[in-house]
């Protein structure tokens, strides 16, 4: 049964609260480190949360309550307003869950393999393979090779001031492995885009968490659950397909059942049920490389896997970036439901966040930015005494 926009940011609301509460209960158990945390980490920890208006979620499930927030972001309607949403048709979810169920899906039904793949599929697979020689790949179209220098100026890659304006930059610049990563998303980009006038952010959103998970579950299998980085990359990828999929089949069933807006809640259910089974199928019939198919398929089984670890931490970081940008979250809450994770030691937390949020995004609000400043403070202290 679906429940209305009131009681839903209640439920959340009430949700993170109790999360909190617990993950504070945790830390208190938990025996001192004798490892100092960085400094940003005691700053935002000591600044002043903020509530998350978002779709309801599970009391206490950390990753719930970022990916419930995640939809609120990109499910709000036109104008702005959630509250004056259409009331649900009665047979639409059974109509969508049939389409996404259905087992004759052809070519047309799934989104069109870049041309370029395979290639670069060959590429990674060769080990004597340069970050040059996969460049030149995508130098083969010129609209490719702008796409690659707006990923690569993009503060997920950026990593200088000096903006990125040739090819030969962007490889001196994050290397074999970045570049890697920066094709594959070039390549993802133009057959994810999808026009929903019902939901005017929901294909920047998207996208943006589909780039940023991607880089957080590359760098999660590298550090954490040592699996494959490119796999990991494209399982990032391969969910933010997944989920503009499902939102294209509710929009096509909305104009069949005369539903001029989807209801949000049905939305996210929607996504929350059916993003990883149909970005298995897009993984199967892109030819993606086996272990990034094997792994959607054991999705939902509850075994342990490690690539499948990556992807949910990349998915919940990325979530909790994105609403820090958009001021739905401040960075003390997003880190301590991150750290409720327990899937990420503490000092590869810390890394992976500056790598996906970065300084450049940071969203200090008016208490962290007194904190951080108060700290500054403190830490030059013992410096000038000792000098």
């Amino acid at each position: 049964m679906l429940t209305s926009a009131p009681m839903l940011g209640a439920c959340v609301v009430g949700g993170v609260a109790a999360t909190l509460a617990l993950v504070a209960w945790r830390r208190r158990q938990r025996p001192r480190t004798p490892v100092r945390a960085p400094a940003d980490s005691g700053r935002l920890a000591r600044a002043e949360t903020r509530r998350v208006p978002s779709l309801a979620a599970p009391p206490g499930d950390p990753a719930a309550v970022l990916q419930a927030g995640l939809y609120a972001l990109a499910l709000v309607p036109r104008g702005g307003d959630p509250a004056g949403e259409t009331a649900p048709a009665p047979d639409l979810r059974a109509a969508v869950d049939a389409a996404l169920s259905a087992r004759d899906w052809s070519a047309r039904h799934l989104p069109r393999r870049p041309q370029l793949l395979p290639q670069l599929i060959q590429t990674v697979n060769d080990q004597e393979a340069s970050a040059r020689a996969m460049a030149a790949i995508i130098g083969q179209d010129p609209v490719l090779t702008g796409n690659l220098l707006r990923i690569a100026n993009s503060p997920v890659y950026r990593l200088q001031a000096r903006p990125v304006d040739s090819l030969q930059r962007a490889v001196t610049l994050v290397g074999t492995e970045g570049i890697r990563q920066i094709i594959s998303a070039v390549l993802v980009q133009p057959v994810m885009h999808l026009q929903c006038a019902a939901f005017p952010q929901f294909d920047a959103v998207i996208w943006e968490h589909a780039l940023l998970a991607s880089r957080a579950a590359a760098d999660h299998a590298r550090t954490v659950s040592h699996e494959d980085a490119f796999a990991a990359q494209w399982l990032g990828l391969t969910q933010g397909l997944g989920a503009a999929l499902v939102m294209r089949h509710l929009l096509d069933a909305c104009a069949e059942h005369g539903v001029a807006v989807p209801p949000r809640a049905l939305a996210a259910d929607l996504l929350d049920d059916w993003t990883l089974p149909v970005a298995s199928r897009i993984a199967a019939a892109w030819e993606l490389p086996p272990p990034v198919h094997a792994a959607l398929e054991r999705a939902g089984a509850g075994a342990p896997d490690g690539l499948l670890t990556s992807l949910g931490f990349a998915r919940a970081a990325a979530a909790a970036s994105l609403l820090c940008r958009h001021g739905r979250m401040g960075q003390a809450q997003a880190l301590a439901l991150l750290e409720h994770l327990q899937s990420t030691p503490a000092h590869a937390l810390q890394w992976i966040w500056r790598r996906v949020h970065g300084r450049s995004v940071e969203t200090l609000d008016a208490d962290e930015a007194a904190a951080a400043e108060a700290d500054a403070d403190a830490d030059a202290a013992p410096d000038a005494a000792a000098r």
